[in-house]
């Protein structure tokens, strides 16, 4: 089963064939990295083994760290196929925030609650930096994945300010 990391690499080579500091560009570019763990070196790493999976392919006469990648034929309908389990599978939720309220007896536990007031700031900043990212980015599928991720955090930034308001704190 291909990575969230592989559908990324791969449907940004069926857009257009690239080179891995390209690909890292565009990464970065449309915020990918917020979602998706592809630091840098990882990107040529993947590139290898989608390569040696059949998946990809260098374009004539393209070598060395700037080789130019391009789908197949059969990393087209890897690509369609693992995209589509994607969006037919709702995630489950897996923060670590969900079993870490298992050690705290209590909601009312004031370190909790300055845990909590810390979280909300943090979600704060993190809405900003999102917000800020997508004003750079033009691709339809790129607005619609910040949009998914700005609405995902602003209902966490929801919940965690019930939490707070349940643990009797002033902050939020």
């Amino acid at each position: 089963m291909p990575s969230d990391a592989d559908i990324v690499l791969l449907s940004l080579l069926a857009e257009q064939p690239r080179h891995g500091y390209d690909l890292d560009r565009v990464i970065e570019q449309r915020g990918y990295r917020q979602w998706t763990s592809l630091a840098f070196s990882s990107v040529y790493y993947l590139l290898k083994r989608l390569s040696e999976r059949g998946l990809l392919e260098p374009d004539e006469g393209s070598q060395g760290r700037r080789t130019v990648f391009r789908v197949t034929a059969a990393g087209h309908r890897e690509l369609r196929r693992a995209a589509g389990e994607r969006v037919l599978a709702p995630a489950p939720p897996c923060s670590g925030v969900l079993p870490a309220l298992n050690a705290y007896p209590r909601l009312d536990d004031p370190e909790l609650a300055a845990l909590l007031a810390q979280r909300a700031e943090a979600l704060v900043k993190r809405l900003d930096e999102l917000r800020a990212l997508r004003a750079q980015v033009d691709e339809e599928h790129a607005l619609a994945i910040f949009d998914y991720e700005i609405l995902r955090q602003e209902a966490d930034l929801a919940w965690t300010r019930t939490l707070l308001k349940k643990a009797g704190s002033d902050e939020d």
